[in-house]
């Protein structure tokens, strides 16, 4: 997940795996755990990791959901006074999951009606300064959106989240894990080549080892 600093309010963009993912993954998750090798300890859960950078919860303004997938919701619920930002094509299409968890959502996960949802139509720039901007970019899910950011210091950073999971996917090496729709995730990864070209961004990828560790970690950070 990442942590944004803005001088109208903290940002969060997604929340990495809820804690009860840490207590017992195969409860929470069913047999699809078992699909991966799931290593995470409580200490390891956003909120946990924010306590320890004296970044407390009430701070936060905003939690962008760049999607509603199982691995993505765990700053849902621990910041409470955070309105939370997310495609209206993707909620629909989350409460709407059949079958559940396999599909990619756990509908518990969002059912909470205390939930402030902010819907987002189209583009977004969430403090109409662009430093903070949410693309669509479906074809993983059906409401996916990434985020372009514009920092004082490393310039344009682009959150690609999982419209591509790592370089060779970028690099068209690797078909992308496209969960529903091939041709929109085409078309979103060859919007996100583009952005990257004219803007010159920082590329961060959805779910590359490797790339994450070229980058800087909390509490390093960028500017």
């Amino acid at each position: 997940f990442f942590f944004i600093r803005h001088p109208e309010g903290n940002v969060i963009v997604d929340g990495g795996n809820p804690l009860e993912v840490a207590r017992d993954a195969r409860a929470y998750w069913g047999p699809v755990a078992d699909e991966w090798d799931v290593r995470m300890s409580e200490q390891q859960h956003c909120a946990a990791q924010l306590g320890r950078l004296g970044i407390e919860p009430d701070s936060v303004r905003y939690l962008v959901q760049t999607h509603l997938h199982i691995d993505h919701t765990g700053a849902l619920g621990h910041f409470p006074d955070a309105t939370v930002l997310v495609h209206a094509r993707e909620l629909e299409a989350a409460r709407g999951a059949d079958p559940p968890v396999t599909s990619g959502y756990r509908p518990e996960d969002y059912a909470n009606p205390e939930i402030p949802w902010k819907l987002v139509n189209g583009e977004h720039d969430l403090y109409g300064d662009g430093r903070v901007r949410l693309l669509e970019t479906p074809g993983h899910s059906a409401g996916h959106m990434s985020v372009l950011l514009r920092l004082d210091g490393v310039g344009p950073v682009l959150l690609t989240a999982d419209a591509t999971d790592n370089r060779a996917q970028w690099e068209r090496k690797a078909p992308l894990r496209a969960l529903f729709s091939r041709d929109q995730a085409a078309r979103s990864l060859e919007r996100l080549r583009g952005v990257a070209h004219d803007t010159r961004a920082l590329i961060l990828f959805g779910h590359d080892p490797e790339n994450w560790a070229e980058h800087r970690h909390a509490p390093a950070h960028y500017s």
